[in-house]
């Protein structure tokens, strides 16, 4: 019987650093097959060491986390995939009470934060006055498997919108306790753990989207016929008409352009340009669900999550040239219904 010891190598023939260079390019999804091969071996996988010295090699791989809702809308939980599809399991939950109108975001190119939300006094809904607003904010890290709470917002808030801006996480707007409607906005600074309240135009908007293009923050509100714009530079706002409306319920950003379902244009995908400062849109295949869709990105590609149909997955190929740039996403199934999804680099 051999036994394992701790100062055994973990490539014998090779001194531990330049192994650990050649470990450390093992993709996670063989991660499960190559923690087998020895206890070293386990224990390096499952190190923070190893987590930075797959960053130091340069060794980074796109995960897709999903965050679904179990049927009876009690359990919510994540799956991960990695850039073939593999499922790998899933990641911890948020701690906390169960929340809706929360916002989910990556800063640092691989940690999700989830803040602000809502949560319901039993047997009140959406429009009563118990409706507690939440301004917690927590942090996971991917290498350590585990959530930190950050400092929380300055306002709690829920039903707002959000973006990651050259570091920086902007929330925008939104509702807080009582259901009081916000006109104002936070900016959160990943460096020094804190929130700073700033101004922004005040608009009679429900909700509605923000997203990062040229270094500038976007926000759009439902209901509004404008684009706020916001120039970290100069702290300053201007606004872009968009000569139309929108009600959008979920978008996604791919390739510097805003994919987003709206509820004023039924099977359709809108597309809006900012580079160009237009608008166009694109057929959906027919699926059932209506509304109880949500939108995410994997691989460059466009992912449509269904409620129904088996929580099928569909996908909008953007680089196909002939034939239907959408099909059936084989590769992602999440086992429950999609809430929000992310993509981080670990």
């Amino acid at each position: 019987m051999v036994v394992e010891s701790s100062s055994s190598p973990i490539i014998p023939g090779l001194t531990d650093d330049v192994a650990e260079l050649c470990v450390s390019k093992i993709p996670r999804s063989s991660f499960q097959i190559t923690s087998q091969v020895c206890r070293r071996w386990r224990s390096f996988l499952r190190s923070q060491h190893f987590a930075a010295v797959r960053k130091l090699t340069g060794t980074v791989e796109e995960f897709l986390c999903v965050l679904m809702e179990s049927e009876c809308g009690r359990d919510v939980y994540w799956e991960v995939f990695d850039a073939s599809g593999n499922k790998l399991g899933q990641i911890p939950p948020v701690p906390g009470p169960l929340k809706r109108g929360f916002g989910v975001a990556v800063l640092d190119g691989g940690k999700i934060v989830f803040f602000g939300g809502y949560t319901e006094v039993e047997g009140s809904g959406i429009n009563s006055t118990t409706v507690s607003a939440s301004a917690d904010v927590y942090e996971f890290d991917p290498a350590n498997n585990s959530w930190r709470k950050l400092a929380g917002m300055n306002i709690p808030r829920y039903n707002f919108a959000f973006a990651e801006v050259n570091g920086l996480l902007y929330v925008i707007r939104g509702y807080s306790t009582d259901t009081y409607s916000l006109s104002n906005a936070e900016v959160y600074n990943p460096k020094t753990n804190q929130w700073s309240l700033m101004h922004c135009p005040n608009r009679p908007v429900w909700r509605g989207f923000a997203f990062a293009f040229s270094s500038k923050l976007y926000a759009v509100g439902n209901g509004s016929r404008f684009i706020d714009i916001y120039d970290p530079k100069t702290q300053t706002w201007e606004e872009l008409n968009l000569e139309q409306s929108v009600s959008v319920y979920s978008y996604t950003v791919v390739r510097n352009k805003v994919y987003f379902m709206d509820r004023n244009m039924p099977g359709r995908l809108g597309v809006f340009d900012p580079e160009e400062n237009s608008w166009s849109s694109v057929f959906v295949p027919p699926r059932e669900g209506g509304f109880w869709v949500r939108l995410g990105v994997w691989n460059n590609k466009v992912l449509l999550f269904s409620r129904v149909c088996g929580h099928e997955t569909l996908m909008y190929d953007l680089d196909k040239e002939k034939g239907s740039k959408w099909r059936v996403c084989d590769q992602i199934k999440p086992s429950a219904s999609q809430l929000a999804s992310v993509l981080i680099n670990f």
